[in-house]
């Protein structure tokens, strides 16, 4: 006797795009300094879907180049920040084709490295307090499906993160904002 039974998977992604960073700094009395100017890097995120095709909850690991550069007129330099983390997601589209959607996650992350270039001199940004530590990190995007079959989904997005530092214990405040244009491959 033969039975068949239908199962349904995990759905696993990858994504990948561009990070567009920007920091906000103050110092121990509270001035900004307004030389930070946006960077570019890269991120990638790989994850697992609640069981179901399609499903609207994932988590997943990911890896986030956050750069900067800036300067006054007799000193330039570069911020290259890397950080590592976890996320938990939440899907859900607009129509019932499921080609448009947003998306809601929230991220710990922390730095796994991280350089400053002063002229001649670079510096490990890990010795500094404001950069050190866990950080918290909603984001909100919107994607469109240009690819969707039974088995494989091929999605455009745009995503908008926040960072913030809650355990870094400097006296020095440093956030980031970060917009993010990529794909996301997703795999039944």
């Amino acid at each position: 006797m033969l039975i068949a039974t239908s199962l349904s998977a995990q759905d696993v992604f990858f994504e990948t795009g561009m990070n567009f960073t920007s920091y906000a700094y103050a110092d121990n009395d509270g001035n900004s300094n307004d030389n930070i100017e946006p960077g570019t890097g890269v991120y990638v995120r790989a994850g697992l879907g609640s069981i179901g095709y399609r499903s609207s909850f994932s988590y997943g690991i990911s890896l986030n180049q956050l750069n900067a550069t800036g300067g006054n007129g007799f000193d330039l330099y570069d911020w290259k920040v890397t950080h590592l983390g976890g996320f938990a997601q939440w899907n859900r589209y607009f129509n019932g084709d499921e080609t448009f959607g947003f998306s809601a996650a929230f991220e710990f992350t922390t730095m796994v490295s991280g350089k400053q270039v002063l002229g001649e001199n670079s510096y490990k940004l890990s010795e500094y307090d404001e950069f050190k530590g866990l950080w918290v990190s909603p984001r909100f995007g919107l994607n469109y499906q240009v690819i969707s079959t039974n088995s494989v989904l091929l999605a455009l997005g745009y995503n908008f993160q926040v960072g913030l530092n809650i355990t870094g214990g400097a006296t020095e405040k440093l956030s980031f904002n970060t917009h993010q244009l990529g794909i996301k491959l997703n795999i039944q």
